[in-house]
């Protein structure tokens, strides 16, 4: 990359304490996190769709496979609601939808387990212990079923909309170009944009990052239906047999997703659409019809953990990313971790810290 070196003018420098490079989940919610901290900034993104901009964004600290937490569960949960709720009084736009999670069981075995699994101290506030096996119209649930509390979804449509029409000063539609990106120590220049730093929060893209490529963030593929289904007024989340099923509005509803971590191809699959529509009819008895079939990479890592954190030579350029499938839920808590450590020094958590890479030369 092209280094700065001493003093250096441009004119009608435009002045900012932050470029953030992408506009998923992860660049807005540290572009929140700065607007609330009175920090200046520039979210430079192209607009294309990316995995959080068809995201289902179901917000669920539990595993329902293994019915345990996941890491740092609780916490995660409780910060991103009080943060998307903040989000969405400043925006008066429903951000927030509060759904339960149906847990279809799938044997006595799998009940045997939520009964077992809802009575420990850190699930017993979301799984409720009671087995229920009252019969739901349209849904096949011959061994009963379990409510998961407290869960939802962020509409990330809603949420990216309303970003951008709060914040069009401050939004950039454009490919970020490196060949326009100056560096030293102090300043960052990118195009006519001075900044004290630089937070790359591009998801799968960081793949093509001469900064932050050799990380390892693997990436894993995940195809899903929007389907209409008349008549099933659902007012929950259905998860069984390995997908969810998710209310939207107007009866159509999001069926997803599939795990590939060997196909990065953004383009939707044959193969994935009639294993999501086997699935699909292994569920419900009333009919359907297929409207959409999409598909995105998830920035997932060797390590199911995100990766945050200054890059080991450019103290000033900053990664935000790794954050998988779980992104509405990780990316308030992680915002502020980055914030902190850039303005506050406090170390980040060693589980995200990018710093657990030390031997990849990046």
């Amino acid at each position: 990359m092209p280094l700065l070196s001493g003093i250096f003018f441009i004119p009608l420098m435009k002045k900012v304490d932050t470029i953030i490079v992408g506009m998923g989940i992860a660049g807005i919610c540290y572009a929140e996190t700065l607007h609330q901290n009175k920090k200046s900034f520039y979210v430079i993104d192209n607009n294309k769709k990316g995995s959080s901009k068809i995201a289902a964004g179901i917000f669920n600290p539990t595993v329902l496979k293994r019915y345990n937490m996941t890491w740092n569960g609780k916490k995660f949960h409780r910060n991103a609601i009080m943060f998307f709720k903040k989000i969405e009084n400043k925006y008066k736009k429903n951000i927030i939808f509060n759904y339960d999670i149906l847990k279809a069981f799938s044997s006595f075995s799998d009940q045997n387990n939520w009964a077992a699994s809802s009575n420990k101290p850190n699930l017993r506030e979301f799984l409720d212990c009671k087995i229920q096996t009252k019969k739901i119209e349209g849904l096949i649930t011959e061994f009963g079923y379990g409510l998961v509390k407290k869960c939802g979804r962020i509409s990330t449509v809603n949420l990216i909309n309303e970003f951008k029409n709060n914040f069009k000063e401050n939004y950039i539609k454009k490919d970020f170009d490196f060949t326009k990106f100056l560096v030293n120590k102090n300043k960052i220049v990118y195009d006519n944009i001075m900044s004290d730093n630089i937070v790359f929060c591009e998801g799968f893209n960081i793949n093509k990052n001469p900064f932050f490529k050799k990380l390892p963030i693997t990436g894993t593929k995940g195809e899903f239906l929007i389907v209409k289904i008349s008549n099933f007024n659902l007012n929950k989340i259905i998860k069984k047999s390995s997908i969810f099923i998710m209310p939207l509005e107007n009866q159509y509803y999001w069926v997803g997703a599939t795990y590939d971590n060997s196909d990065k191809k953004r383009s939707p699959t044959q193969l994935k659409k009639q294993w999501l529509i086997d699935k699909l009819e292994s569920i419900i008895t009333k009919p359907y019809k297929i409207v959409e079939h999409k598909a995105s990479i998830r920035p997932s890592t060797t390590d199911r953990r995100p990766i945050i954190g200054p890059h080991p030579k450019y103290k000033n350029i900053y990664l935000l990313n790794g954050l998988g499938s779980r992104g509405v839920l990780l990316a308030p808590t992680l915002s502020s971790w980055l914030y902190n450590n850039i303005y506050k020094s406090t170390p980040i958590p060693k589980e995200a810290d990018i710093n657990r890479f030390k031997e990849v030369n990046i």
